[in-house]
């Protein structure tokens, strides 16, 4: 079955597969070949084809290849309940466990919900150690970088409150206030922030984790690479091999 067969089918039907592999290059499809030889049911598909296929049902006009302009995906741990194998069945909530030994255990559950995860356990193992309740300190604590109203902080909001230090950062050199690329509102001096205080340590760290450029437009993304790449390697005190590495 060639890639466009595959498609029309994974769109004409409802049909349950073991895996669906989606891109991976030569790993992708060696997992899918070892999964097949093993009795699964295995889709292999290219990440844009999947994209296209799945957005194309709820779009009034069909995407295309030229209109995906980032493609990402993630594991999310579930927990196996009873003989379920259809992994769309499992709930998503977290599981609280404990041993023949007291060992209290967590599992599953989502960054969403990391706070109510925390709070479970600790409200178990209280009753498991036999120990004074007290309410919590941390429920309404505000996280850091919390400020009432962001918005003041324009192209820097989503930093809160850090937004003033940050603009200090751009008053260091002329160049720091500069944007890293005409598409992108991103500025020269929050790759120094990254730096110092956010443990940016890669050029990912900074495009995908500190700021959502890689994952939401990964050509431009791309053409700001070696930038980002330049101003880390004279904050980190790294080489021309470190450039060349990112």
């Amino acid at each position: 079955m060639n890639r466009d067969e595959m498609i029309s089918r994974l769109e004409e039907t409802d049909e349950i597969w073991d895996f669906i592999i989606i891109g991976g290059g030569a790993t992708g499809i060696g997992t899918a070949i070892e999964g097949s030889s093993r009795g699964y049911k295995v889709l292999l598909l290219e990440q844009s084809d999947f994209l296209i296929s799945h957005a194309a049902r709820y779009l009034s006009k069909d995407p295309g290849r030229s209109d995906v302009l980032s493609a990402f995906a993630g594991l999310r741990p579930l927990v196996r309940q009873g003989d379920v194998k259809n992994t769309a069945e499992i709930s998503r909530d977290h599981t609280l466990h404990i041993s023949a030994s007291g060992l209290l255990s967590i599992a599953g559950g989502k960054w969403t919900t990391y706070r109510k995860m925390a709070e479970d356990a600790i409200d178990q193992a209280i009753v498991l150690a036999e120990l004074d309740f007290e309410s919590s300190a941390t429920e309404n604590l505000n996280i850091h970088g919390y400020h009432k109203n962001p918005g003041i902080f324009n192209e820097l909001s989503l930093y809160g409150s850090d937004a003033s230090l940050i603009k200090k950062i751009f008053e260091e050199k002329s160049d720091y206030n500069q944007y890293i690329h005409p598409e992108k509102k991103s500025r020269v001096g929050e790759i120094i922030w990254a730096v110092r205080h956010e443990m940016a340590r890669t050029v990912e760290d900074f495009l995908s984790r500190r700021t959502r450029h890689l994952l939401l437009d990964a050509k431009t993304s791309i053409e700001m690479a070696p930038v980002v790449a330049e101003y880390m390697a004279k904050e980190l005190k790294k080489g021309k091999s470190w450039k060349k590495s990112q």
